[in-house]
């Protein structure tokens, strides 16, 4: 064992270490003006390719990629790459054209990897077009002297990934993992953690190796899902998002609760459990727990955002998995550290064994029970959600005594909360007849007629074919703005009812045409859509103008309503 760990850590040394070509070596780009063409001439290093999905030619922000004869390109890992020198002609005229037009900058956009596995950053190159006398002349605008351009976040990422230091990259992507743990991401992991962990009834240090393992379970799960997904070209998480996977998961969490009451106890046969036992001495029960969070991170919190997308667009542009695994199995300890934090402090902050502990299990067994109802809704919708929060509330509510008597401030303090949780379940209830959708705001379906106006302004079209879609790329007359959507992503929720609710964000999006892509099913024409975009799962925005996508716009995850208008401003 230690030799292995010995061999990998060399291994992690000499691949950080590596020494890469500069990109001066590995691309060299020359450009030859005749009196019919403009030759830009692209020399590769040694085995050195350019991406063609990456390479664009443009004129001003016009591609004219469309209208030139193009190299044959051929096939690796799944791309279809320009592997050998090649050059690319322009004719005079059209460039005179676009002179007359008052379009003079030419653009060239090209990223290229190693065969070794090393990619290098996108990279953009500006020339400024002249005219004298009937001659055509190209000079070079330096960086500084334009505005850079700028790349989406994924993007960025997945090229300082492929470019910094492996130990730098680990300490940003622990960092990231640090950000999303204080996203609803982790939230529906933490009572499902506390649960555990009370009904063991553990001490503080074997609180804390429960969290331990049910956090590197839960970041294995997304290494291992994130490079699976990079191989198959579609989400884990989303594949595991159907009826049968969310109702027997619901099932678990629904036995777990009556476990919390203490209507059985659930064990392994003992055969099992004996064998268990002696393999893991005081270990007892990590198994499962592992299980647990394995599962949890796949199913319960199928999240996306930038940092994972843009590991995964360097593990499917590099092929290199073992890395970008190791990136995400990292970032997946950052988000545990709140889990962590609560395994180290349970022994502390909760009850020892007695009757409150009673009452704590019992608490737990309810949020279970929550927790089924939030996994079915995923599959009923918001009508059973908001309904089955309000009568386990409601159960909930008379089970900690909401009328029973009260002699003293303990009790009279229980009964009040208790009053508070039976009246909100009521509301929910209730809204969940008059079409609220949201548990937060179970009312909101009373306003939904003075609100009608404004929703219409925010109106998406469901698009379900990639051909459609492109459709409507070519044909409108308007910015487009697409969403990648799903019901069971919590991401793309928070976006309808924040993001998109924003008042500044409907009058602005009055300019746009609006798109939704629904993605929460398996099926083919969902797979081909994510894949044709470069995407694995939602929620992802897409953003296009004259008849193309403005990838620097682009956004993984979810984004507030300021930083959305930040971005749609200028379009």
């Amino acid at each position: 064992m230690i030799k292995k760990i010995i061999l990998l850590i060399s291994f992690l040394c000499s691949f950080g270490f590596s020494e890469v070509l500069n990109l001066d070596k590995a691309f060299k780009i020359n450009n030859h003006i005749t009196n019919d063409n403009v030759e830009i001439r692209f020399q590769l290093g040694k085995d050195i390719y350019v991406y063609k999905k990456t390479f664009n030619i443009k004129i001003d922000e016009t591609s004219i990629l469309d209208i030139l004869n193009m190299p044959k390109a051929v096939e690796k890992k799944d791309y279809k790459v320009f592997d050998k020198d090649f050059s690319i002609f322009i004719p005079i005229k059209l460039i005179q054209k676009y002179l007359a037009e008052n379009k003079n900058t030419l653009n060239l956009e090209y990223q290229g990897c190693a065969e070794n596995g090393i990619c290098y950053q996108p990279q953009f190159k500006k020339y400024h077009i002249s005219e004298n006398f009937g001659k055509i002349a190209l000079k070079e605008l330096k960086k500084g002297k334009e505005k850079e351009i700028i790349l989406s976040e994924e993007q960025d990422i997945a090229s300082k990934l492929s470019s910094n230091n492996i130990f730098l990259s680990l300490a940003t992507f622990f960092g990231f993992g640090l950000l999303l743990s204080l996203t609803p991401c982790v939230f529906p992991m933490i009572p499902i953690l506390s649960s555990i962990i009370v009904s063991k009834s553990e001490t503080s240090k074997n609180s804390f190796l429960i969290s331990a393992v049910y956090v590197f379970a839960m970041s294995l799960a997304y290494a291992m899902a994130g490079v699976l997904a990079s191989i198959v070209g579609v989400g884990v998480q989303g594949l595991l998002q159907n009826s049968w996977v969310l109702g027997g998961f619901s099932l678990i969490f629904v036995a777990l609760s009556f476990s919390m009451f203490g209507f059985y106890d659930i064990k392994l046969p003992s055969k099992l459990e004996n064998l268990i036992n002696k393999k893991t001495s005081n270990k007892k029960g990590m198994l499962g727990v592992f299980i647990m969070g394995f599962a949890s991170a796949l199913i319960v919190s199928p999240c996306i955002a930038a940092p994972l997308a843009g590991a995964l667009l360097y593990i499917s542009q590099t092929g290199n998995l073992f890395y970008g695994g190791l990136m995400l199995f990292v970032m997946g300890i950052g988000m545990g550290v709140p889990l962590l934090i609560i395994g180290l402090s349970s022994g502390k902050i909760l009850p020892k064994p007695g009757i409150w502990m009673d009452t704590i299990k019992y608490t737990f067994g309810f949020l279970m029970l929550i927790m089924a109802v939030w996994l079915l809704s995923r599959i009923f919708g918001s009508f059973f959600e908001l309904l089955g929060y309000g009568i386990i509330g409601v159960i909930w509510a008379v089970y900690i005594g909401a009328f029973e008597s009260a002699e003293n401030g303990i009790e009279k303090f229980k009964k009040s909360s208790a009053i508070l949780i039976f009246i909100y379940s009521l509301m929910l209830i209730f809204g969940s007849f008059i079409g609220s959708k949201d548990p937060l705001s179970p009312l909101e379906g009373l306003h939904i007629s003075s609100n009608i106006q404004s929703d219409n302004h925010t109106k998406f079209e469901k698009v379900k074919t990639l051909n459609d879609l492109n459709k409507i790329i070519q044909t409108s007359d308007k910015p487009i703005l697409v969403d990648f959507w799903a019901s069971w992503c919590v991401s793309c929720l928070e976006l309808d009812n924040k993001t998109f609710k924003h008042k500044d964000v409907m009058q602005k999006l009055k300019e746009f045409k609006l798109v939704k892509i629904d993605v929460s099913e398996n099926k083919d024409e969902n797979t081909k859509l994510l894949q044709n975009f470069g995407l694995i799962n939602p929620p992802a925005l897409l953003l296009f103008k004259d008849k193309q996508e403005i990838s620097h716009k682009r956004t993984i995850g979810y984004i507030s309503s300021e930083k959305f208008l930040e971005k749609i401003r200028d379009i």
